[in-house]
C-alpha cells in the first residue's frame, strides 16, 4: 500500500474526474492521502474531504498571501484559521500548507509573521507542520529553533542539498520526496535523499503539480507514487520491501494525531 503525503485532491483536476481517479488509485494501491489547504478559499473544500483515508490540514500558503493582503483581511483570516482548526481539531491532522518562498513578491517579514503564527497554532494542538520552503531553509530553521518535538512536521517537495536536508531533519522534520528525484538534473537532491536516515523520508506527488520526468505533459496524480518509489529504490541501499514498509510507517506516524 502507498500513502501520498501531499496531494491537492480538492483541485479541479481531481474533482472534475473523481470516478476516473478513484479507479486509478485502487488499481495502483494508493490507500491513504494527505490533502493540505492553501488559504481561506479552500479550507471548507479540504475539510469536506476528511475521512479515514483522507487526512487533511488547514493553513495559509505563502504563495496565496497576496489577495489577503490586498483585501486587508490577513489578520482576520489568521484568526479564522485558528478558530476553524480548534472547532475541527478531530479532523485537522496538520497545519499547512505554510512556510516561506523567496520567489513571491511579499516581504519576508510578512511571510515570517504568518508562518510563525501557524507554528504557534501547530504547537498548541501538537500537530505537525506541512512546510513549503523555497530558498528559505535557513529561515525555516531559525523559526523552528528551540521548538523541536517528535513529529514536528515535514518539508514537502524537498529539492535542496544534503546539508540543508540534514539541518531540517536534525530539527525533527521529515523530508517529502517527490517527482524532483525522477529528473536527471536533480543530482544534488538525489544524493541528499540517498544519505538521509530512512525514518525521515515520506513520499508525495504534490499533485497535480511537480511533474514526473517522462510524464511532464500530463497532470501529476497520487497513482504515480510507485514511479517515484522506483526511483527512490535505485538510490537507497535498503531492500525495496524494507524501504516501502518503513516509508508507510513514517507516513502513518506523521499524521497520527
Amino acid at each position: 500500500m502507498w500513502f501520498d503525503t501531499h496531494c491537492h485532491l480538492d483541485f479541479a483536476e481531481f474533482t472534475s474526474h473523481q470516478e476516473r481517479y478513484n479507479e486509478l488509485f485502487r488499481q495502483h494501491n494508493i490507500a491513504r492521502f494527505f490533502v493540505p489547504s492553501v488559504g481561506p478559499q479552500n479550507w471548507q473544500l479540504v475539510l469536506d474531504l476528511a475521512s479515514d483515508t483522507h487526512c487533511i490540514g488547514l493553513g495559509i500558503h505563502p504563495c496565496f498571501l497576496q489577495p489577503l493582503i490586498d483585501n486587508q483581511s490577513l489578520d482576520r483570516d489568521l484568526e479564522r484559521l485558528s478558530v476553524l482548526v480548534l472547532e475541527n481539531r478531530d479532523h485537522v491532522l496538520a497545519i499547512g500548507e505554510c512556510g516561506l518562498d523567496k520567489r513571491v513578491d511579499i516581504p519576508i517579514s510578512t511571510q515570517l509573521s504568518v508562518f510563525r503564527f501557524q507554528i504557534d497554532l501547530a504547537e498548541q494542538l501538537k500537530r505537525p507542520l506541512i512546510i513549503h520552503s523555497v530558498q528559505q531553509h535557513h529561515n525555516i530553521q531559525a523559526s523552528l529553533k528551540g521548538r523541536q518535538r517528535d513529529n514536528l512536521g515535514v518539508v514537502h517537495a524537498f529539492s535542496g542539498n544534503y546539508q540543508q536536508a540534514k539541518m531540517l531533519v536534525d530539527l525533527g522534520l521529515k523530508i517529502g520526496v517527490g517527482g524532483v528525484i525522477t529528473w536527471p538534473t536533480a543530482q544534488k537532491t538525489r544524493e541528499a535523499i540517498a544519505k538521509l536516515p530512512l525514518d525521515s523520508i515520506v513520499l508525495e506527488t504534490d499533485a497535480p503539480d511537480m511533474r514526473i520526468s517522462g510524464r511532464q505533459h500530463e497532470a501529476n496524480s497520487p497513482h504515480l507514487i510507485p514511479i517515484i518509489f522506483n526511483h527512490l529504490a535505485t538510490i537507497r541501499s535498503e531492500h525495496p520491501s524494507t524501504l516501502a514498509e518503513q516509508i508507510w510507517e513514517n507516513s502513518i506516524h506523521l499524521f497520527s494525531g
